[in-house]
């Protein structure tokens, strides 16, 4: 269900249970993200503590961290369940990663350094998307990577975290929705993205926050959009 692996080489070396829930927590998470766990299925405790090699606690112990991050749903008497997430569902978590990632921006403008400006714009030619097969995917990886270099010059480890939880929400989007893939809206990720890190580089965090606000909020309405047509 989860991976491909071969068996682990006998060690002397015997994991924390600490060790143990998170390799479990990333194993069981990394299925998720990457379809081989769909969502709405439901994960079987024993099968997944039988596969990973861990007991019944530890994979609960994983459900329950899924489950926090929005990943997992726990129905009684049914087990747990891949998260099965609505168009309604996708719109709330943008507008969340809205707000909060528009105060991360705030707070960069004023903290972010020179280099971080320059990694910034080496990725940004780099989120526009071209002709070539997985060119969406990969623009769209590099477009992570660029709000990520801002989400933390800001310096907000709670921002961050929270942050951190949302883009993972819209991780699963993807795979319960993947026509997402056919939306390219990079073109117009590039000049907003080119404002934004003249915003931060001239240290202006009202004008950066409502850059990333406007470039989120045009995002979600062609997203759903698209997805509507679709669907």
């Amino acid at each position: 269900m989860l991976m491909n692996t071969t068996p682990k080489k006998p060690t002397n070396v015997k994991p924390k249970h600490a060790d143990l829930a998170s390799i479990a927590y990333d194993s069981i998470r990394e299925a998720i993200i990457t379809g081989r766990i769909k969502p709405g299925e439901r994960m079987g405790q024993v099968e997944i503590a039988r596969e990973l090699g861990v007991s019944e606690r530890t994979v609960r112990e994983a459900f329950a961290r899924l489950a926090a991050k929005g990943l997992a749903t726990h129905e009684p008497f049914k087990g747990v369940k891949v998260a099965a997430l609505s168009l309604d569902d996708l719109h709330e978590v943008y507008v969340m990663r809205a707000l909060l990632e528009g105060r991360a921006m705030e707070l960069a403008a004023s903290r972010i350094s020179p280099e971080d400006v320059q990694k910034m714009r080496e990725l940004l030619p780099l989120t526009v998307a071209g002709n070539l097969p997985d060119s969406v995917k990969q623009a769209q990886a590099a477009n992570r990577d660029f709000h990520w270099i801002a989400i933390r010059a800001s310096g907000s480890r709670i921002l961050a975290t929270i942050l951190e939880q949302l883009w993972e929400l819209m991780f699963a989007y993807d795979l319960l929705y993947p026509n997402t893939d056919e939306v390219d809206i990079s073109k117009n990720d590039f000049t907003q993205h080119g404002e934004l890190i003249a915003a931060l580089e001239a240290g202006d965090g009202q004008k950066a926050a409502q850059i990333n606000t406007e470039h989120i909020t045009k995002t979600i309405q062609i997203l759903i959009a698209h997805l509507k047509e679709k669907t």
